[in-house]
C-alpha cells in the first residue's frame, strides 16, 4: 500500500495578495480565514480550533499566545506580516523551535513618504488652510471674474485686510534641520527624501547603526544636540525601556520654539502629557502624529483643540503597494522552508541558532 506524502496545511488570516497565495497552493493546502479575509481578528479560541493541523501559519494581527502555539500540533513556521511581530509570543515559539517570519521594511516607503507629507502639511499649513475653507473662515465674495476680465489684478483673498496669503505663511523644507530619533529602514528613506529638499539631517541612534549613518552622509549626535539643533524632530526608533518617553518634558524644554515634531512611529515614545503642555505654552511650533497612546482616538482628546496639529488616524503605513511586498517576502520564505533552504527573514533566527549550536 502506497502512502501518499503529507502535503502541508497552510492557514492564512493575513492579508495576502491572490498571486502569492496561489504559489503556495503549489507547495500545499491553503486555507484562509480572520482579519485578511473577512477584515475582523478572531479570537484565542477560534485560532485554536484552526491551527490544531496546521504547518504554516502566516498571520496579520491576530494575537498568536503562548496558548495558540500550543495548540498546534504540526506547527513548524509562523510567518507575520508586520515589520516588528509583536503579536506573537516569541519566547512560546522558540520553546517550541519554531522559526517566525517576519516582514522588516515592507511598508517603509510608504511611511517615509507620509512622514514627509506630515512635515509638509506642518511646514506649510495645509490642512490648516483646508480646514479655514471648510469652515467658512476664508470665503467671500469671489474675485475671480476681476481677473478674468484683468489679468494684471492680483487676487490675494483679501476679506476685509485678512489675507490667509499672510496669516497662513510657512516655512520652505530646504536648509532647514532634520532630526531623525532612530535610523531604522523608515527613518533612512526619511533621510534620502529630506535630503532631496535640500534639508541637513542629523540622528540620534544606536552607534549600530553607524555605518547605515554613514552610507547616508548623517552624523551621530546625542539627544540633546538634536533637540536643540533640529528645525523639525521625526520619531523612527523601537519603544523599549529606553526609548519610552523619551520625548519628555525635559525634552521639549530643549526644543526650539520654532520647531515641529513629527511621530509615524509608536505613541508612547513621546510623553503625552508632556506634548500637550508644550502646545499649550507654545514651546514648540507644532505637532504632527499618526499614532495615539490610546487608539482609536477619543473624542474629548486635548490635542484635537489644537489648530496647529496634524492628526492621521495610523495611516503612514498603509499603500495599496505594501500587501503585496510583504506577501511576496513571506511566500519567498514559506518556500523556501518547505523545501529546506534557509528563509531570509527570520525574527528569532539567533536563539534558534545557539539552541541548534
Amino acid at each position: 500500500m502506497t502512502v501518499e506524502p503529507h502535503k502541508p496545511e497552510i492557514l492564512i488570516t493575513m492579508s495576502m495578495s491572490q498571486s502569492q497565495i496561489e504559489r503556495l497552493k503549489g507547495y500545499g493546502k491553503v486555507r484562509q480565514a480572520g482579519w485578511g479575509l473577512t477584515g475582523v481578528r478572531l479570537g484565542e479560541d477560534e485560532l485554536c480550533r484552526l491551527i490544531r493541523d496546521t504547518d504554516v501559519f502566516l498571520v496579520g494581527y491576530e494575537n498568536v499566545t503562548r496558548k495558540v502555539i500550543q495548540s498546534a500540533v504540526r506547527l513548524g513556521l509562523i510567518g507575520v506580516s508586520r515589520s516588528n511581530p509583536v503579536n506573537v509570543d516569541i519566547e512560546a515559539a522558540n520553546e517550541q523551535n519554531i522559526p517566525v517570519l517576519h516582514a522588516p521594511g515592507r511598508n517603509a516607503i510608504a511611511a517615509a513618504e507620509f512622514t514627509i507629507g506630515l512635515m509638509i502639511c506642518q511646514a506649510r499649513h495645509i490642512d490648516l488652510g483646508d480646514r479655514c475653507l471648510r469652515t467658512g473662515e476664508y470665503l467671500g465674495t469671489p474675485m475671480a471674474d476681476l481677473y478674468v476680465e484683468n489679468p494684471s489684478n492680483d487676487v490675494v483673498w483679501d476679506l476685509d485686510g485678512v489675507s490667509p496669503y499672510m496669516q497662513l505663511r510657512g516655512v520652505e523644507l530646504a536648509g532647514r534641520t532634520l532630526g531623525l530619533i532612530g535610523l531604522g529602514n523608515v527613518a533612512s528613506r526619511v533621510a534620502k527624501l529630506a535630503q532631496a529638499f535640500g534639508m541637513k539631517v542629523i540622528t540620534h541612534t544606536p552607534l549600530r547603526d553607524l555605518e547605515r549613518a554613514k552610507e547616508l552622509s548623517i552624523p551621530i549626535v546625542p539627544l540633546q544636540q538634536l533637540l536643540n539643533e533640529a528645525d523639525f524632530i521625526s520619531v523612527h526608533c523601537n519603544v523599549n525601556s529606553d526609548t519610552h518617553s523619551v520625548i519628555d518634558a525635559w525634552a521639549f524644554s530643549q526644543i526650539k520654539p520654532s520647531a515641529y515634531i513629527i511621530n509615524t512611529a509608536r505613541a508612547s515614545i513621546i510623553d503625552q502629557a508632556a506634548l500637550v503642555e508644550a502646545l499649550k505654552q507654545k514651546r514648540i511650533a507644532g505637532a504632527a502624529l499618526d499614532v495615539f497612546w490610546y487608539e482609536p482616538l477619543p473624542s474629548n482628546h486635548p490635542l484635537l483643540a489644537f489648530e496647529n496639529v496634524t492628526l492621521t488616524p495610523h495611516l503612514a503605513g498603509s499603500a495599496h503597494e505594501v500587501p503585496e511586498r510583504h506577501s511576496r517576502m513571506l511566500a519567498d520564505d514559506v518556500i523556501a522552508w518547505l523545501e529546506d533552504r534557509p528563509p531570509m527573514n527570520v525574527f528569532n533566527k539567533e536563539f534558534l541558532l545557539s539552541r541548534s549550536g
